[in-house]
């Protein structure tokens, strides 16, 4: 502060207490390299993730779609009936149970692609669900 006119010291103009301050973009500059950053480490880590699956493992889940089935039982059945006694127990508004009830059945995405793989799950059975057409008509939906 400059105690004369009572005006920052970065301030460029001063006349009495009406101070100009420089415009200072770091803010927005910051923004734009995060997002950047992030945005091609997020294209990395999904790509390299993809290079895991295996075409023969990938073909024989399309072949025998016994796992297919039970995730989409799992998705369809007990991920929103979860989610309903979880709003019931917790006696939240009505519009709070619905998005519950929404994410409960929306799983899917980099975070669980990332716990699939860090779990040493079936990445290939992670990718033909992800990417069979029931899933991705829903998936447009929510």
């Amino acid at each position: 502060m400059n105690n004369s006119t009572g005006c920052s010291a970065s301030a460029t103009v001063c006349n009495g207490s009406s101070c100009v301050l420089t415009d200072s973009n770091f803010n927005n500059i910051l923004s734009v390299v995060l997002s950047t950053v992030l945005t091609i480490l997020l294209a990395m880590v999904m790509f390299s993730m993809g290079c895991n699956v295996e075409i023969k493992k990938f073909l024989g889940h399309i072949k025998r779609p016994w796992g297919i089935c039970v995730g989409f039982l799992c998705q369809f059945g007990i991920m929103p009936l979860t989610g309903f006694i979880l709003s019931v127990a917790f006696d939240i508004l009505p519009v709070q149970a619905v998005v519950v009830l929404i994410m409960g059945c929306c799983p899917g995405g980099t975070a669980s692609n990332i716990l699939a793989y860090w779990v040493d799950g079936d990445m290939d059975l992670r990718y033909v669900f992800g990417r069979s057409c029931c899933s991705r008509f829903h998936w447009n939906i929510c």
